[in-house]
């Protein structure tokens, strides 16, 4: 009966294929050469369970996810879902950034986007990365509208629906423009395999959303910590936890000021900021400008009085008039971010390969 050694810490790899182009697909390939093919999980068979299942056993690992940011939060999400049954409930997380946003990976240090780095050069940085925290939000979504009509003709409430958040959420205009993307790219998907072209479509979304007024101050109400707080004339609201948004750009802006705290990734607070349009976006991503501090807290209450366009971690819907809760998500989670040191040690991945033992293990 083979254990694997008291101090080992294998590593539980997870690969979108489909992000970023073939790369996920050769990346799957090199993975597999270099350390055990038990040890490395393709999300398009079954997503991430079947990957903690195999590791649940294993009293202490790390995980490195291979995908964009949408993926990152597709583990996160199922990672919160089966803690209980893991040995190693709070595995650290590490990213190789496949998508095209990237926001969290670029926050951790790991780069826009994967752009060929020696597979194994990876694997040391990842066996080097420093642990940090971050804090994960639940949005509680409630219309108060009835929408679905029932057979016999009775307006059933839409059930309230519940989503988790990692980077930030936005309503209104951001939204509004991730939404005609997504149907752009519903419409033609074989336009949609280059970054560039990708970015190009939401410069051709955002001139025809040009003609807005900016009423979304008039359209909802927000609470902070159970205080009311006063819009200004904005067409886009935005809460942020991490200091990256929309590939990069600088939301918060850097200034000091001394209403608010400096926002870290693990105070338990979430950035609320606004934007005035489109212009405005453009030159928040254009680094020119950041955005309208509204407010910091921890808890907040947001009232539609409309339907309006949101979107979480770059998933966007129209979300039917009621309340919408933000608030902190169940333990923090243990996030590995690359480390500045130049690589100490060379060629000693020992620890990220488990050889033999996890096959036996898994095999038992």
């Amino acid at each position: 009966e083979n254990k694997l050694p008291q101090n080992c810490c294998p590593l539980l790899v997870f690969v979108n294929p489909k992000s970023g182009g073939l790369k996920g697909r050769n990346l799957l390939y090199s993975f597999r050469k270099l350390l055990n093919p038990h040890q490395i999980f393709e999300l398009t068979n079954g997503g991430p369970l079947p990957g903690f299942h195999t590791f649940s056993q294993i009293p202490y690992f790390r995980i490195l996810v291979c995908g964009g940011d949408g993926t990152v939060g597709w583990v996160l999400g199922a990672l919160e879902e089966i803690r209980h049954k893991l040995i190693c409930s709070e595995p650290s997380v590490a990213i190789l950034p496949l998508g095209t946003g990237n926001d969290l990976g670029r926050v951790l240090r790991w780069g826009a986007g994967y752009s060929g780095e020696d597979p194994y050069s990876i694997l040391i940085s990842v066996d080097e990365a420093d642990d940090v925290l971050m804090d994960r939000w639940t949005i509680l979504l409630d219309a108060q509208e009835a929408l679905e009509s029932s057979e016999n003709g009775v307006l059933e409430p839409e059930p309230p629906k519940i989503v988790q958040m990692n980077n930030y959420c936005g309503l209104g205009i951001d939204a509004e423009l991730s939404l005609g993307f997504h149907h752009a790219r519903e419409e033609e998907p074989d336009k949609f395999n280059s970054r560039l072209h990708n970015k190009g479509v939401y410069v051709k979304v955002g001139l025809q959303k040009m003609s807005h007024t900016r009423n979304l101050h008039k359209e909802i109400k927000l609470q902070v910590d159970q205080h009311e707080v006063e819009l200004p004339n904005i067409e886009g609201l935005i809460f942020i936890n991490i200091p990256s948004w929309g590939s990069g750009a600088d939301l918060w802006g850097s200034d000091n000021d001394s209403r608010f705290e400096k926002p870290k990734i693990d105070d338990g607070l979430l950035e609320v900021v606004g934007v005035t349009g489109v212009v405005h976006m453009g030159q928040v991503q254009g680094g020119l400008r950041s955005g309208i501090r509204i407010a910091q807290g921890s808890y907040f209450r947001v009232t539609l009085q409309k339907p309006i366009p949101v979107q979480v971690d770059g998933e966007p819907w129209i979300q039917p008039p009621g309340q919408i809760i933000i608030s902190a998500a169940g333990p923090k989670v243990h996030m590995l971010k690359k480390s500045k040191q130049k690589q100490k040690k060379t060629g000693n991945i020992k620890d990220s390969r488990t050889e033999s033992t996890l096959a036996e293990e898994v095999q038992r």
